[in-house]
């Protein structure tokens, strides 16, 4: 998983995808995106995706697992060649 620093007004770029993703604001512990996708492109949030699949709640996630696998300091080290953080 890559993480990422961001203000608001910044973005970061999936040029693959043609996706954007702009900081919109950050109050408390809620931060606003924008999305630009192409139209084809489906963008949904993670606990609509769930339940779409059918897994009520979104806490039973292997996604969610490893999210907070990387986060934990002790796990923390930086792939030399990709940028990316492995749990």
């Amino acid at each position: 998983m890559l993480v990422l620093s961001r203000k608001p007004g910044e973005q970061i770029v999936l040029p693959d995808s043609e996706i954007v993703v702009t900081v919109l604001g950050i109050s408390g512990n809620r931060v606003r995106l924008g999305i630009i996708a192409p139209a084809e492109q489906r963008v949904q949030r993670r606990e609509t995706w769930d339940r779409s699949q059918g897994q009520e709640d979104p806490s039973d996630s292997s996604f969610v697992t490893d999210v907070l696998a990387c986060l934990q300091p002790a796990n923390r080290s930086r792939s030399q060649s990709s940028g990316h953080l492995r749990p």
